[in-house]
């Protein structure tokens, strides 16, 4: 008689388990998701830009590495340099701020000048870290 109790007690423990994980699940998506628009949120500075804007006109500018100056309605960040190239990306905040359109100009012709969106630039000093760019 006791023999048939014994037996049905895994069923209920299995039960229990699978309805509180259920139930957890029912409540984790009903009160513990985050808004799905919070990760597509637009950094404020990626298109504010209040510290890193050029205003008006300068001779000079320098870039460190993965970190991008805002040129009127343009974005560019300095990716580095790998085998004699320059990589360069070009935010274009009217067109869509969260893309970059990534720009490769040999060393030796950066140098002599090279136009990236709609600016044109020449190469003074460039390391892995940092670049310094003169604007033409």
């Amino acid at each position: 008689m006791g023999n048939g109790n014994r037996q049905k007690w895994p069923a209920v423990l299995f039960f229990l388990t699978s309805g509180f994980l259920f139930f957890g699940c029912v409540l984790y998506l009903w009160a513990g998701a985050t808004n799905p628009e919070y990760y597509w949120q637009t950094a404020t500075s990626q298109v504010d830009g209040a510290k890193d804007t050029v205003s008006g006109v300068k001779k000079r500018m320098m870039l460190a590495k993965d970190k991008g100056v805002r040129i009127e309605k343009e974005r560019i960040v300095y990716r580095g340099r790998r085998k004699g190239m320059l990589q360069l990306d070009l935010f274009i905040l009217q067109l869509d701020p969260h893309y970059g359109y990534p720009y490769l100009v040999p060393e030796k012709e950066a140098r002599k000048g090279f136009r990236i969106g709609s600016h044109q630039f020449r190469v003074l000093a460039v390391s892995d870290e940092k670049i310094s760019l003169k604007f033409l």
